[in-house]
Order: C-alpha cells, then sequence, then structure tokens
C-alpha cells in the first residue's frame, strides 16, 4: 500500500507510524480474542465474557476511526 506525501508543519512528527501502530495492535486483538461459541476464547473463561469482547470493542472503535 503506497502512501500519498502529505505536508506535515515544522515541528511536528508524522503521525502515520502511530496510526499504523493502533491499526496493528487492534488487528492483534481481533486475532487473539476470538469468538467461541458467543464467548471470548481469552475473556470468557467459564463463559463469564459474551463475545464480543470489550477488548474486541475497543479495537473495533480504533480501527473505525482510522
Amino acid at each position: 500500500m503506497t502512501r500519498q506525501k502529505t505536508l506535515i508543519p515544522a515541528g511536528a512528527s508524522d503521525p502515520l507510524p502511530t496510526l499504523d501502530r493502533l491499526a496493528e495492535v487492534a488487528i492483534a486483538v481481533f486475532d487473539e480474542h476470538l469468538n467461541s461459541a458467543e464467548c471470548c476464547a481469552i475473556c470468557g473463561t467459564g463463559c463469564g465474557t459474551g463475545w464480543p469482547c470489550e477488548q474486541v470493542v475497543l479495537a473495533d472503535h480504533n480501527l473505525a476511526v482510522l
């Protein structure tokens, strides 16, 4: 994937590496917190936490802003 160059004001840091990292973490959460019979495979020990768990919801919101 190629990105167009954008003008970044002097003294400001490029936000793209941070946003890329945010996307990587969100995707990792999706890969780990899997739906297992409507329970989170990580958080849902004994089906105490339904799926999607809070971590998946937060990851989904983070990806939505990107």
